[in-house]
């Protein structure tokens, strides 16, 4: 009962979590007391995927934005798996986690295939999606760890000491952070750790500000506020307004009382949903149609009073 409320929580989530439970089951389908139940998930995973993708359509006021299309020639899309640099990095650092160890797992190759099928197969449509620092998912993980899981239990049963396996495949886990430069490489350096003079400054707005009153913010400032009961997120348009046509603005759910920005140089698309430029010609355009009012600032980091 827990694992079937389970399961449709997880289908619920998102429109290729089908897909992922497909995934799951195609790692079991070479197992002969498994079988019946891999055929459900691949089938059901499927048959939950498509349904979800048909509802989301239904629910857009404007239908699809795009349709994905393969070339369905069975060679070209076996090819189309490694055939950028891209897409053949993702294949190596999602095994390499593990030592390559799961390969020895048909079903887990299977398993990947599919789940990278939906970004590596299309024509064109995901062309941005494919790099291993776009791509790569949660859902890939749990994925290859079952794989993983299978092949241990394949080497336990013919008496091989997967004790020391497993101590090889965590010390090889702890070698690349530090050989491919990711996360724990990072970490361990005293640049990313020390406070810049603008964190200092967001953290003294931050406690000026009553904690009642309800704020609107960039992406880069929302985890540090979201312990409020009200935050809307800001994100820059570009509106044709009576006395500014093509203007750069930005736009914010709900009726938030402060806007609060940190309007510091060189910040990144991701932080600020946009450029630099044009969010700071944003927030220069709301001034200008005294839609915002600055009430105070620590040197980058503003306070506004939004009017209506």
């Amino acid at each position: 009962k827990l694992f079937l409320i389970t399961l449709i929580l997880m289908l619920l989530t998102q429109e290729n979590m089908g897909l992922a439970l497909a995934s799951v089951g195609f790692i079991y389908i070479f197992k002969k007391e498994y079988r019946k139940t891999a055929l459900f998930f691949i089938i059901g995973g499927i048959v939950a995927g498509l349904i979800s993708v048909k509802i989301i359509g239904l629910m857009s006021p404007v239908g699809y934005q795009y349709w994905p299309t393969f070339d369905l020639n069975s060679i070209n899309l076996i090819t189309k798996f490694f055939d950028s640099f891209d897409k053949r990095l993702v294949w190596f650092y999602s095994f390499s986690w593990f030592s390559f160890l799961p390969l020895l797992s048909p079903g887990t190759i299977l398993a990947v295939a599919f789940d990278l099928s939906q970004y590596f197969l299309p024509q064109k449509q995901f062309g941005h999606m494919v790099t291993a620092f776009l791509h790569e998912r949660a859902i890939l993980a749990p994925i290859i760890i079952l794989g993983l899981f299978d092949v241990l239990n394949f080497l336990h049963k013919r008496k091989i000491n997967i004790t020391v396996i497993a101590i090889f495949l965590v010390l090889s886990a702890l070698l690349q952070q530090f050989i491919f430069h990711f996360p724990l490489n990072k970490l361990s350096k005293s640049d990313y750790l020390k406070q810049e003079s603008w964190m200092v400054d967001n953290n003294k707005l931050f406690s000026e500000i009553p904690d009642k009153v309800s704020l609107a913010t960039a992406q880069n400032l929302v985890p540090h506020l979201s312990q409020r009961n009200e935050i809307y997120l800001l994100y820059p348009r570009v509106k044709d307004m009576k006395d500014c046509k093509g203007c750069w603005w930005l736009e914010f759910g709900g009726k938030p009382q402060y806007m609060v920005l940190d309007l510091r140089p060189n910040q990144w698309a991701t932080q600020l949903l946009e450029s630099n430029e044009n969010f700071h010609k944003a927030v220069k355009n709301m001034e200008n149609a005294k839609k915002i009012t600055k009430i105070k600032n620590i040197n980058n980091a503003f306070l506004y009073k939004i009017n209506y």
